[in-house]
C-alpha cells in the first residue's frame, strides 16, 4: 500500500474509532480501530513511518472525539475563530503524540520481516509483538494522563465498561481494561494468519481472556454499609452563557433555594458552582433559608460554590449545610482544571485570553477529610477531578459513597457528555462506590458500585433527580494498588523485550 494512502486509512481508522465510546456505545468497532492500527504499524518499512502511522490515527481519534474544545472555547470562552482553531489542532496533535511514541519505540523493538508481526508464521514473534504493543499503548495512555491534572477521556478502557472484561476494572482500573483491550486488538490481527497454530493460540487467548473476565464480573468486592440514603440531586440547567451573568444571579440563586427547599431528602445535592457568586457574596437570608431547611427536616445539603480563604485565595468548593451544626463544612478541589481554573506555567498568556469566571483559582489541600452523612461519609470528586482514578482512591477506604457535580455547560451538546458519564462509571467500578453525580445541564445520574447507571435525568432539561443509595464499604484491588500493578508490568514488559533484542544484537 501506498504510504500516504496508510496515512489517510490510519487517520480514517482513528476517527471511525470514535464510535467505540459513548454516545454510540459500538465498543467493537474501537478494538478493530487498533486493529487497523497494529496491522499498519506492523507493516510499516521505519520506525518514522509507525510513527507517523500512530500520529495520524491519534489526530483522527481525537479530532473527531475531542474536537469539542473547539466548541468551549470559540462559543463558550469568546476565543477567536482562528485561534480556537489553532488551539485545538495545537491540543489534538498533544493528545495523539502519545499514540504516536508508543507507535515508534514498537517499530525500533520489532524490526519488519525479523521478529514482528510482519513474520506472522513465528508463534512467539506474534505474540510477543502483540504484548509489547499493547504494553506501549497503555504507557502512553497513562502518561497522557500525568499532565495537565489528567486528560484520560478516549482511553480505550472506557469504551469496554460494558463488556464482560469490564470485570478488570475493579483489579487492574481504567489502564488495565485498555492494556487487554489492546491485546485483543493485536490478536485480531493474528486470527487473520494462514498459519492454523498461530489462529488456534489466539482464540485460546480471546477465550481465556473474556473468560477471566466474566468471572471477575461476578465477584464482590465492597460490602453494604449501614441504610439506604435518601437522596435529590438538582440539575438546574442554566446556559453557560448566563451562569456568571449579573443580571441573572439572584434569579438563579433563588430557583436553586426553591429546588433545594422543595423536598427533604438524607442527601441533596447541587450542581458545581450551582451559585453563580462567592460564597462571601451571598446573602444571608439564603444561607439561613438552607441552614433552617437542614436543622427543621434532618436534610443534608451539599452546595456547590466558590469560597474565599482568609489568605484571599479562591477555590471551587462544596459546602456541606448539616442539621445540628450552626457552622458549615467544605470541600475545595484539590484536582483544577487547566486552562478553566489554573494556568499551567508559561500559558498565562494563553489563559488571560479566554473569558471564563473563576479562572485563578487555588488547589485545595491534599488531606481534607471526607463529609460526615450520620454514619456514614461522602467522597467529593468536583468536575475535572473525575477524569482520574487517583482522585477517587484519595477517599477509600474512609468513603462509602461518591459526590460528583459537576458543570459540563461548556460542552454542551457535544460528545463530551456521554463521554463523561462512561468516564465516572469507570470510577465507580475501580472504587467500589456508588456515585451520586449532580450537573448542571447533565447528565446528572445515579451510579451504582458496579459501574451501572441505576437513574438518570434527561440532557439539558431542569429537574430533580431522587431515589434511594446504598453506601457500601470494603477495598477493591485497584483501591489498595491504584494504576501501579498495570503501570510496572507494562514498563517490565517493554524493558525485558528490549534488554533481550539488544543482546541479540538486533
Amino acid at each position: 500500500m501506498n504510504f500516504f494512502a496508510a496515512l489517510a486509512l490510519a487517520s480514517l481508522s482513528g476517527a471511525f474509532s470514535v464510535l467505540g465510546w459513548d454516545p454510540f456505545g459500538r465498543w467493537p468497532i474501537a478494538l478493530l480501530g487498533y486493529a487497523a492500527l497494529f496491522w499498519m504499524v506492523s507493516n510499516s518499512r521505519t520506525a518514522l513511518q509507525a510513527c507517523l502511522l500512530g500520529l495520524a490515527f491519534g489526530l483522527g481519534l481525537h479530532l473527531s472525539g475531542s474536537g469539542w474544545v473547539f466548541g468551549a472555547l470559540h462559543s463558550k470562552a469568546a476565543m477567536g475563530l482562528i485561534p480556537a482553531v489553532f488551539s485545538t489542532l495545537i491540543f489534538v496533535l498533544y493528545l495523539a503524540l502519545f499514540t504516536a511514541v508508543p507507535c515508534l519505540i514498537w517499530r525500533v523493538l520489532f524490526k519488519r520481516g525479523e521478529d514482528s508481526a510482519s513474520a506472522i508464521g513465528n508463534l512467539r514473534a506474534i505474540f510477543s509483538a502483540i504484548v509489547i504493543f499493547a504494553a506501549l499503548l497503555t504507557l502512553g495512555e497513562w502518561a497522557r494522563g500525568l499532565f495537565f491534572n489528567a486528560f484520560t477521556s478516549l482511553a480505550l478502557g472506557y469504551s469496554l465498561i460494558d463488556t464482560w472484561l469490564a470485570g478488570y476494572a475493579p483489579v487492574l482500573g481504567l489502564y488495565g481494561v485498555s492494556w487487554i483491550g489492546f491485546c485483543l486488538s493485536g490478536i485480531a490481527v493474528a486470527l487473520t494468519s494462514s498459519h492454523r497454530t498461530v489462529k488456534a493460540t489466539g482464540l485460546i487467548f480471546v477465550l481465556a481472556i473474556t473468560g477471566t473476565g466474566f468471572v471477575l464480573n461476578q465477584a464482590t468486592w465492597t460490602q453494604p454499609s449501614g441504610a439506604p440514603l435518601r437522596y435529590r440531586l438538582i440539575q438546574s440547567n442554566v446556559a453557560q452563557e448566563r451562569k456568571f451573568d449579573p443580571l441573572y444571579a439572584r434569579r438563579q440563586t433563588q430557583r436553586l433555594v426553591d429546588m433545594i427547599e422543595r423536598q427533604p431528602a438524607d442527601l441533596i445535592v447541587t450542581p458545581e458552582t450551582a451559585f453563580p457568586l462567592f460564597l462571601n457574596e451571598l446573602p444571608d437570608d439564603v444561607l439561613s433559608s438552607l441552614q433552617q431547611f437542614s436543622q427543621h427536616t434532618g436534610s443534608h445539603v451539599f452546595v456547590g460554590i466558590a469560597t474565599i480563604a482568609a489568605d484571599s485565595d479562591g477555590y471551587n468548593s462544596v459546602i456541606h449545610i448539616a442539621p445540628g451544626q450552626t457552622g458549615i463544612t467544605r470541600y475545595n478541589k484539590i484536582w483544577l482544571m487547566p486552562f478553566g481554573e489554573y494556568s499551567p506555567i508559561g500559558f498565562g498568556w494563553f489563559t488571560d485570553s479566554l473569558s471564563i469566571p473563576l479562572k485563578d483559582m487555588s488547589a485545595g489541600a491534599r488531606d481534607q477529610a471526607p463529609f460526615i452523612v450520620g454514619t456514614q461519609r461522602a467522597g467529593t470528586l468536583i468536575c475535572q477531578e473525575d477524569l482520574t482514578g487517583q482522585a477517587a482512591r484519595h477517599w477509600l477506604p474512609a468513603a462509602t459513597l461518591l459526590l460528583n457535580p459537576s458543570n459540563l455547560a461548556w460542552f454542551a451538546g457535544s460528545l463530551a457528555i456521554s463521554q463523561r458519564l462512561q468516564i465516572v462509571r469507570m470510577r465507580a467500578l475501580e472504587s467500589g462506590r456508588p456515585i451520586l453525580r449532580a450537573t448542571n445541564t447533565g447528565i446528572t445520574a445515579h451510579i451504582d458500585y458496579r459501574g451501572r447507571v441505576v437513574d438518570r435525568l434527561p440532557e439539558a432539561e431542569e429537574g430533580v433527580l431522587a431515589g434511594m443509595i446504598q453506601p457500601v464499604r470494603g477495598l477493591t484491588p485497584y483501591a489498595r494498588w491504584g494504576d501501579w500493578p498495570t503501570v510496572l508490568s507494562s514498563a517490565a514488559c517493554v524493558l525485558l523485550v528490549g534488554a533481550i533484542r539488544r543482546r541479540r544484537g538486533a
